[in-house]
């Protein structure tokens, strides 16, 4: 698959600069004297310190020993008055990081409220990302700064990171196209006798070809494992079987932005059961298409959903969890549950994944990315829900 590398530029420095502005309105506002964001590994959940720097921590999390008490974590203070700084665990990218300064640190917490008491006298914190960092550096922070106080911002920040920008969306509709090539592949591998590793590895190496950062895992989930649903292993040495459904499901990223779908196909010839399945899920996932639009709530889709497998005699079948947001982290809000009262604005991007289980026979679901526009969604994965 080829890319249009003018069409995905990426975020402008000037974009960047714009958010770290934002959040010194939000700090005058809240009366904080700064405000710290952690992120974690790339890979993972580089969510607020990528959106405010571009700044993806480079090393797999790693435990606390001895004096590295960094690896896979990074932070980025942004002062009410004063420079942008970015705490981070070794190697960065130069070119691409938008910060004042770049401080590199075996000891995060020692190292932000160095940076801070160098540039503030803070007493009142707002803190994004308490639910990335680790108890032990979230301590260890606490411990350099005994007076001040902290709240959590991460609220703030989500409000603004779920309705993507112009030059978002762009990352993300490219991304939806990689998942879509290396789903296409893995389909057409899916045949009877080959092992659930050839589909991965088929499926994985075009997705790369076609301009992945990298693939998180592809899941391939066959015959009576695709009821289970569970993410490891993504692949076993069970060969496919005739008739077997074959449950896909890839995650990765380019630059940044992640992907996140789902096809469902089957090997050989399906059964009367198997196809019931499938076309209900299809139809459940057409039924929440038909809800997406600006001021509906996130529970108004799963409810669209539910209505239609009711209609199908699947309604006892319907999972709990049928959808998300997504961006810089594979998962963002909002959840696409019967409880998520969120709602929906123009530029948010959703995932949007029923998934029906009929126990004995198997799982299936079909999972669209959308970005939520005034005329309706706009379905950014194009490879047909239609896979049998």
């Amino acid at each position: 698959m080829a890319h249009d590398h003018t069409e995905t530029a990426g975020i402008t420095p000037e974009e960047f600069r714009e958010r770290q502005e934002r959040v010194r309105a939000l700090c005058r506002e809240q009366g904080w004297d700064a405000l710290v964001a952690f992120g974690r590994a790339f890979y993972d959940r580089p969510g607020d310190v990528a959106y405010l720097t571009n700044h993806f921590p480079p090393f797999p999390t790693t435990p606390f020993y001895g004096r590295h008490r960094a690896f896979g974590y990074s932070a980025v203070v942004i002062p009410t008055d004063g420079p942008v700084i970015l705490c981070n665990d070794g190697p960065y990218r130069q070119d691409l990081v938008v910060a004042d300064r770049v401080v590199q640190t075996g000891n995060l917490g020692q190292t932000i409220a160095q940076e801070l008491a160098a540039v503030t006298t803070p007493r009142k914190l707002g803190v994004a990302g308490l639910d990335v960092a680790p108890a032990a550096l979230i301590w260890e922070f606490q411990a350099h700064l005994r007076d001040v106080e902290i709240a959590d911002a991460s609220s703030h920040l989500w409000r603004w990171r779920m309705a993507k920008s112009p030059a978002e969306q762009i990352l993300l509709r490219t991304a939806a196209r990689i998942a879509d090539a290396g789903l296409s592949a893995a389909i057409a591998a899916s045949e009877p006798e080959v092992p659930e590793t050839h589909i991965c590895a088929v499926g994985t190496a075009t997705a790369l070809r076609a301009g992945a950062d990298f693939v998180r895992y592809l899941r391939v989930h066959t015959g009576p494992w695709s009821e289970v649903g569970s993410r490891w292993p993504q692949a076993t040495r069970r060969v496919v079987e005739e008739g077997d459904i074959v449950y896909l499901d890839i995650i990765g990223a380019f630059r940044g932005y992640q992907f996140d779908v789902l096809r469902t196909t089957v090997a050989g010839t399906a059964t009367k059961e198997v196809t019931a399945l499938l076309e209900a899920t299809l139809n459940a996932l057409m039924a929440a298409l038909e809800a997406v639009k600006p001021g509906a709530v996130a529970a108004d889709l799963y409810r669209a959903m539910k209505r239609s497998a009711v209609r199908d005699g699947f309604g006892d079948h319907l999972g709990p969890f049928a959808g998300h947001g997504i961006g810089l982290d594979t998962v963002e809000p909002p959840f696409i549950t019967a409880e998520d009262e969120t709602v929906l604005c123009e530029g948010m991007v959703l995932c949007i994944e029923p998934k029906l289980v009929l126990p004995g026979v198997g799982g299936a679901s079909i999972e669209y990315e959308v970005i939520v526009t005034s005329a309706g969604p706009e379905v950014i994965t194009e490879l047909p829900g239609r896979q049998w």
